[in-house]
């Protein structure tokens, strides 16, 4: 299954994969930064001649396929009439800077998402991985999916040194306290309180209801219930694309108003009491 970003947009969903995912993450402290090295390409890979940028975590190649870049989300640029997001220009640039002089890149496919586009890790000739050197910067976030990624022990690492370091979109703290009345659909970074974990019989999936108009949803095949009910009461870290249930608690029936879907453990970060 892959992610979804559910804004609507062509960028919007990657929903099987990460899918729009429900998140709590769990944060990673890196130790020396001197010793962080960019994620480099393990395995078998395809070359391939890129012909346009469409932002900083998407492009499209000379045989016409779109690729989207699994393991990042980076921030919108302006698009269907909506301005573009702090450090969405900066990000495409980056990437456009970071192709320039070489048409050619080397790309791992991992499946695809909802809007047919291709869902495939990209690097440099040399084998650098572009994901790595955009979080590295400061202008994408991971994305964690349900399924294996064996970068992602290396980019969390990336992302903890820029987190560290304040750099780019961690220069302002992105994480919004879900009580705080700012909620918007897209891509969200939200903190709040876990108040308790339902898991339907009927159901493939655990819901998760937080203290605010938050409910998390995760597939049960991606994270063992117990250990999520263990963390009620506690503040977790979550990321991932909001939905806007509104129109869903019309006719008597009362949801909580937007919901996320995570689907990894490794997207769960437990803060410290």
């Amino acid at each position: 299954m892959f992610f979804s970003d559910f804004t609507g947009c062509e960028k919007k969903a990657i929903h099987s994969f990460v899918g729009a995912f429900f998140y709590v993450w769990l944060f990673l402290w890196v130790s020396p930064v001197s010793a962080i090295e960019t994620c480099t390409l393990k395995g078998a890979s395809e070359m391939v001649v890129w012909d346009a940028i469409a932002d900083g975590d998407s492009l499209r190649l000379k045989d016409g396929r779109k690729i989207r870049f699994p393991s990042i989300n980076t921030p919108e640029v302006a698009h269907d009439n909506k301005p573009a997001e702090p450090y969405g220009d900066q990000a495409s640039l980056a990437l456009k800077k970071l192709l320039s002089g070489t048409k050619k890149i080397r790309i791992q496919v991992v499946g695809k998402d909802h809007h047919g586009r291709v869902l495939a890790h990209p690097f440099l000739m040399d084998g650098r991985s572009i994901e790595s050197l955009l979080i590295e910067q400061g202008l994408a976030y991971q994305l964690f999916s349900e399924e294996p990624d064996i970068y992602r022990a290396c980019l969390k690492q990336q992302e903890a040194k820029a987190r560290k370091g304040k750099t780019g979109v961690w220069s302002d703290n992105p994480v919004l306290d879900i009580r705080a009345n700012r909620l918007k659909p897209g891509f969200n970074l939200l903190r709040g309180k876990i108040v308790q974990v339902a898991s339907p019989k009927k159901s493939d999936f655990l819901w998760v209801e937080m203290d605010g108009p938050v409910v998390i949803r995760i597939p049960k095949s991606a994270v063992q219930g117990e250990w999520l009910k263990k963390l009620a009461g506690q503040h977790v870290e979550l990321r991932g694309w909001l939905v806007d249930r509104k129109d869903k608690s019309k006719g008597g029936r009362r949801y909580k108003r937007w919901m996320i879907g995570v689907y990894s453990r490794d997207g769960i970060f437990v803060e410290l009491p």
